[in-house]
């Protein structure tokens, strides 16, 4: 309410906390208490409109309002729900005794309902960590391993609370963190910064449960992790031994191999030559993939490296089965939601690789590497390069996240900010090497916090992934800085169509401004899918074949079916057919969108007149061989792709159904090509 500009309603204040209107009034009850202690008015409360303070009492308050005892971090404030979630975990891995629902309550000073409600929402995101519940109250009852891997979580999501609880444990945070870094020497491994933390601080945590005789026994994976990587059990082995740890706890030993093979790195050589190669060829199908639903080139030396290495990391969360979080991934799926469609039919090859489905956060995480490609700017540079462009830079732009999160922070700032120069992405240990020459940058953004004072110009934290909040901040620094250079479009195109129009008879002004805005601010400009045509447009029921109780066919054959409906409406033209049999005889199978949905496509060429699709339905499965592969099909589409990307959204709905197999389980009973279309349809 300090912050609050007018009221806040009573809901704002349940949604924000997420606690029930008991706990609500009984926190008012108590701030007007607090107030009247410190002589300053109480809130003030209208009807329909909601709780204020007035403007003495916020002029009077220096730190946050209604604070309340928090067990944990050792001062006075107020928690939401998300931190008193946390707190109560770590109060339960603190104390060996039973927590009761009562005690809980007065700590937080909130009502019995929300602790519940707590308590089940720690159910739902922590499901691995099982806490018991008896007449004495509760406590954790999970394995050694599932704490452990709640604690790292945690971490990944950069809590504080979590870093404040580590940091009362007393521990040497530079030593643990020496040893993370020798470690990753001789593993050949060269992690992110935020990785570094993060294994640092999981190796603290580890030393406190170790000491306590709290030790993970599981360590069913050595043997596989022996034949498949180069010295990371025995490297382990003797970090244990310098953490303070028993040398022969060999599910200590796994547990801290899984991690450090899970851990974000930029260079990766500790892995067997076969399993090198499988990721790497597995990287390049992905990018293949990738550019035939997309019609993207971005196949280039750096990009596959860098895939392969972050893919690395997903192959071994996902096989052992290491939960990924990031306070990221949410902001992500909403931003990019096409792209991680995109992006999961791309990453085929990894799943059939593991046998196992990507976490909906593993596929948020590749997308990025996709997303980043848009600016050829960051391709092939060598660190000589980026530091003569940070020189130069007017913003320089640090991100410690890893090589896609960096590469889509820097490609979304020059886009939203297309006169400014940005920096390529930066490490923390770069800034000091800028500030000892002559620079013009007068703003850091950063995704990590830097220290306040040590560098000579002001910085702002923000999240890989910019948010509406994050750009309201960058924007008044820049506004402050470089204001000419945030005029909005309209400032500088006015300007100009008035001056074309002293020495020039405009017939078309409003055409004049178009080509005026493309051409002065080209990052500015965004894909207009809402005049892209549609699923609708372009499955009509003349372009849709319902076979039944045929004979064994031949793919080619149903293939060509498929084509013919669109070269009877001179979408394509007989040479189309050829060159989707050359990709399947050259790269296998590879067109299937979903389990037994086939996407027959090719670039677009001479041979696509127009965009168009078509479709085959079979009651039998069909069954298509290349190249040693084979993948069986039930629904045939063909696709004549857009020369300008015109068949984006048409397939992008074409995917949301048909990536739900009981949507495809509808659409195989259809009878008829109007029921069909019926059917397709009736999602739009």
């Amino acid at each position: 309410m300090a912050k609050a500009p007018g009221f806040v309603s009573l809901k704002e204040i349940l949604t924000t906390f997420k606690i029930s209107r008991r706990t609500a009034f009984n926190w008012l009850k108590t701030i007007n208490q607090q107030l009247q202690a410190q002589k300053l008015d109480q809130v003030v409360n209208i009807p329909r409109y909601g709780y204020k303070l007035t403007d003495r009492t916020k002029k009077s308050l220096t730190q946050k309002i209604a604070k309340v005892s928090s067990p944990q971090m050792g001062h006075e404030t107020i928690l939401n729900a998300h931190e008193r979630q946390t707190e109560i975990i770590l109060l339960l891995l603190d104390q060996e005794h039973y927590l009761s629902i009562n005690q809980l309550a007065k700590m937080f000073h909130c009502s019995r309902n929300t602790i519940i409600k707590d308590f089940k929402a720690l159910k739902r995101h922590f499901p691995a960590l099982k806490i018991g519940s008896s007449r004495l109250g509760h406590r954790i009852i999970s394995d050694e391993n599932s704490i452990r891997l709640t604690v790292y979580e945690l971490l990944l999501r950069q809590d504080k609370l979590v870093y404040a609880f580590i940091n009362r444990l007393n521990y040497s945070f530079s030593q643990a963190k020496e040893l993370v870094i020798k470690a990753q020497q001789q593993l050949h491994m060269s992690f992110s910064e935020n990785s570094l933390q993060q294994l640092t601080y999981l190796l603290l945590f580890t030393k406190w449960r170790i000491t306590h005789n709290q030790t993970i026994d599981r360590s069913e994976n050595w043997q596989w992790i022996a034949q498949n990587t180069k010295d990371v059990l025995p490297t382990c082995t003797k970090l244990l031994g310098k953490l303070g740890g028993n040398k022969e706890l060999k599910g200590e030993i796994v547990f801290l191999s899984k991690i450090f093979l899970c851990s974000q790195a930029t260079e990766v050589d500790c892995i067997n030559k076969n399993l090198y190669h499988d990721i790497n060829n597995i990287a390049q199908e992905i990018i293949f993939r990738y550019e035939q639903l997309t019609e993207q080139q971005i196949s280039y030396r750096v990009f596959t490296k860098t895939l392969c290495n972050h893919l690395y990391a997903t192959f071994f969360r996902v096989k052992f089965g290491i939960p990924f979080s990031s306070s990221e991934v949410d902001e992500i799926k909403w931003q990019y939601p096409v792209l991680i469609k995109f992006t999961a039919i791309a990453c085929a090859p990894l799943e059939h690789y593991l046998q196992k489905k990507l976490p909906s956060e593993e596929v948020a995480l590749i997308c990025l590497y996709f997303g980043s490609v848009n600016n050829r700017e960051y391709r092939e540079f060598t660190e000589s390069d980026k530091l003569k462009r940070a020189l130069l830079a007017e913003v320089l732009v640090v991100c410690s996240s890893g090589i896609g999160t960096s590469a889509m922070l820097y490609h979304e700032l020059s886009k939203t900010y297309p006169l400014i120069k940005f920096s390529l992405p930066l490490e923390i240990r770069d800034l000091a090497k800028i500030f000892q020459h002559n620079y013009q940058a007068k703003l850091i953004i950063s995704t990590t916090i830097l220290p306040k004072g040590k560098y000579p110009i002001p910085a702002v934290k923000v999240k890989a992934v910019l948010t509406k909040h994050d750009q309201t901040i960058i924007d008044s620094f820049l506004r402050q800085e470089v204001p000419r250079k945030l005029e909005h479009n309209a400032s500088a195109v006015n300007s100009l169509v008035s001056i074309i129009n002293e020495y020039a008879d405009v017939k078309d002004e409003k055409g004049l401004r178009l080509s005026l805005d493309k051409f002065i601010f080209p990052g500015l400009q965004k894909n207009n899918k809402a005049d892209l045509p549609t699923l609708s447009n372009l499955l009509p029921a003349k372009h849709i074949k319902v076979l039944r109780k045929k004979d064994q066919l031949k793919w080619q054959t149903v293939l060509k079916w498929g084509c013919n409906l669109l070269e009877q409406d001179e979408i394509i033209d007989q040479f189309y057919f050829e060159k989707i049999v050359q990709l399947i005889n050259r790269y296998g199978p590879y067109m299937l969108i979903a389990n037994n949905i086939f996407l027959a496509h090719a670039a677009p060429s001479n041979s696509n007149k127009k965009v168009g699709l078509s479709l085959i339905l079979l009651d039998q499965p069909l069954e298509i061989c290349s190249r040693g592969e084979s993948a069986w099909v039930t629904c045939m589409f063909v696709l004549s792709p857009g020369k300008e990307k015109e068949h984006e959204k048409a397939l992008e709905q074409l995917v949301d159904i048909v990536r739900n197999q009981e949507n495809i389980n509808r659409l195989l009973k259809a009878k008829s090509p109007q029921e069909v279309r019926q059917f397709l349809l009736s999602f739009y």
